[in-house]
């Protein structure tokens, strides 16, 4: 019965070596020839499959080049029967430990019935952290927004003339960048920030105040308090000095940075009010001039001033107000000194801590919070847990290796090899540790967010770590699929193409930086899609996958006859060696590992020579559904790793 079963997994008769001494099983495995001189051994993977092992196969272990040579081939069970019965008992609890190690989760449970806690707290991770992103999405989205609506209305209430639609991001953009091209239109600037900022708390439909102790968010005045309004601070940066006569010029290129604090008075602002050029006669008084003949002394102008703010959002699971402290910089920037001067509002906005108040409302805490904290609460434990588990399992997968090239040195005298030590490192556990470490900080920085304990830089890194830990939680999931071979496809091709990719990819980065050079320096200034290096990998990375290629020729400004002839040979170029070379070439050695991986699964697979595949192979495959195996493979019959 044995001998048929045998039979159907291996396709071969097994041959026992003379009696008396310790089962090995011998197998006729076919031979392929690769080319006249060589001949190498092949096994059917979907046999070892059946035989439950999942790194190490049960099959046997041949050599790799050449005909069999019998010198390289270890016979372990020769070997166990000369020495002394303690070892020998010793290297077999060893080899059956070595046995169970390797088995996958579900032959484990078909020998021990013991229950699959790794498996089982993967499959409950995956769950409560894809409920926990999602509603953290949720969360992160509305704060975004908020600080983004945030900074449009800073905008319209503080840039002169800002209109909708440089509200819209377009691709290529409708309108130019925001500038003024004369000292007056300086000044009008000038005076529209002034009379808004003095005005912010009268004139805005939002709960906008100064920062200051005095005013608080959300406080509306009947009357502006202009003597309370803290000032505005002007830095101007500029050279020391510049004189111009006839066709001579001096040049005193020394830096320059002057600040000064612009406090008006009610009077002062209704006359800015009513002609808003009067406000240069104030800059003279405060010795401040944007005079035509400053142009080419003051390099960059700045005002900066702090608001303060309150979020409240009904909708929202946490309807407790938030505080918000606002810093704008408008930036007046000349440092091309081409006579157009760019305009730039820039704004940081962070939670303020100490924003004391309460919430009057009717009822218990809402039903959200509570799932909220429950789910978070749920996702720590599980990743605690499935982090100990993992880490423990690493830890005697390093113990077995260590107790196993001990006795392989004292016994046998063989030294192991580095690719069989590598075999007890399991990568899926090590990738399922750090998600676990990921959204173990990511949980924590996120219950702090809920507590009202954070910045814009605490939900940033915290998406970062939930989403990480999401990614790594998903892809941990092919570990389970690999069991099956239907489904372990795509991680197989990608392991059999990525060395030839990464050969690959040197030559391709050689000659895709050759073009990212060449494009950013020489077309460059003519065109927006390549104003900086990034610019330019992003524009040539799209091109490589065929998006945007008419934008590309039509962004290429015309000024320049041989730039634009340049330009257009140079895509057309890029475009016939990357897309119809470097891409195919990209697919065909994806798709030649795929060929492979596909008669591997329905033919046969090469085994290499390995020895502690050999000392696996030299023991009977175990019968998993026997109690004698599962006696076998019992803890107190393999070795004690304390652990």
């Amino acid at each position: 019965m044995y001998v048929k079963k045998f039979i159907q997994d291996y396709g071969t008769v097994p041959q026992r070596l003379p009696k008396k001494k310790p089962i090995l099983w011998k197998f006729k495995v076919p031979l392929v020839a690769d080319s006249e001189t060589e001949l190498r051994p092949l096994v059917s993977d979907f046999e070892m499959r059946r035989a439950g092992y999942n790194n190490l196969h049960n099959a046997p272990s041949v050599p790799d080049s050449g005909l069999f040579d019998p010198a390289n081939f270890v016979n372990f069970n020769e070997r166990l029967q000369n020495i002394d019965e303690g070892d020998k008992r010793t290297m077999e609890r060893l080899r059956r430990h070595l046995q169970f190690f390797f088995l996958d989760p579900m032959k484990k449970f078909q020998i021990r019935r013991q229950f699959p806690f790794k498996l089982a707290l993967q499959i409950i991770k995956v769950i409560i952290v894809t409920a926990q992103l999602i509603l953290f999405a949720q969360l992160r989205i509305s704060h975004v927004d908020f600080l983004d609506e945030t900074v449009t209305v800073m905008r319209h209430k503080f840039l002169k003339d800002w209109d909708d639609e440089r509200d819209a991001v377009v691709y290529p953009p409708e309108s130019g960048r925001y500038a003024v091209f004369s000292s007056d239109q300086i000044i009008e600037h000038f005076a529209f920030m002034v009379t808004s900022y003095y005005n912010v708390e009268s004139e805005s439909f939002a709960s906008f105040s100064y920062d200051t102790s005095k005013a608080q968010p959300g406080v509306k005045l009947s009357e502006p308090d202009y003597e309370h309004v803290p000032p505005l601070n002007l830095c101007i940066d500029r050279i020391a000095d510049v004189d111009i006569q006839n066709e001579t010029y001096i040049f005193d290129i020394s830096e320059i940075s002057e600040c000064f604090k612009l406090k008006f008075n009610k009077s002062e602002i209704d006359d800015i009010k009513k002609t808003p050029m009067h406000i240069k006669q104030l800059f003279i008084d405060r010795n401040i001039t944007f005079e035509p003949e400053d142009a080419l002394i003051i390099t960059r102008a700045v005002i900066k001033f702090n608001l303060r703010t309150i979020h409240f959002s009904p909708v929202s699971t946490d309807q407790k107000p938030e505080c918000y402290l606002i810093k704008i910089d408008i930036e007046f920037d000349n440092s091309r000194h081409s006579g157009q001067v760019f305009v730039r509002l820039n704004t940081l906005i962070s939670y303020v801590n100490l924003c004391n108040g309460r919430v009057l409302q009717v009822g218990p805490v809402s039903t959200d919070a509570i799932i909220i904290s429950i789910i978070d609460i749920g996702v720590l434990i599980t990743c605690i847990a499935s982090l100990l588990l993992c880490v423990r399992a690493l830890i005697k997968a390093y113990l077995l290796q260590v107790e196993t090239e001990r006795y392989f040195e004292r016994i046998f005298e063989i030294q192991l090899e580095i690719k069989d030590k590598l075999e007890f490192l399991n990568l899926w556990y090590v990738m399922i540790v750090v998600n676990d470490i990921f959204i173990i900080f990511g949980t924590i920085a996120k219950i702090s967010i809920e507590f009202r304990d954070f910045d814009s830089s605490l939900f940033t890194l915290t998406g970062i770590l939930l989403g990480c830990g999401a990614l790594l939680v998903y892809m941990g999931l092919f570990r389970y699929l690999g069991f099956f071979n239907q489904y372990n496809v795509l991680m197989l091709t990608f392991k059999k193409a990525l060395p030839n990719l990464l050969r690959f990819m040197v030559c391709v980065i050689i000659l895709y930086v050759g073009f990212l050079l060449a494009g950013w320096v020489i077309i460059g200034p003519y065109s927006i899609k390549f104003r900086s290096l990034s610019q330019s990998s992003e524009a040539l990375f799209s091109l490589l996958n065929g998006d945007d290629m008419f934008a590309t020729f039509y962004t290429i400004s015309d000024s320049n006859a041989t730039i634009t002839i340049f330009g257009k040979i140079y895509i057309y170029l890029f475009v016939a060696i990357f897309i119809y070379v470097v891409l195919s070439l990209f697919i065909a050695i994806v798709m030649d590992a795929y060929e492979v991986i596909k008669e591997t699964c329905n033919d046969t697979l090469k085994v290499k020579q390995s020895t502690l595949k050999e000392f696996l192979a030299s023991a009977e495959p175990p019968d998993f559904s026997s109690p004698e195996t599962r006696e076998q493979f019992a803890a107190n019959s393999l070795l004690h790793l304390g652990l």
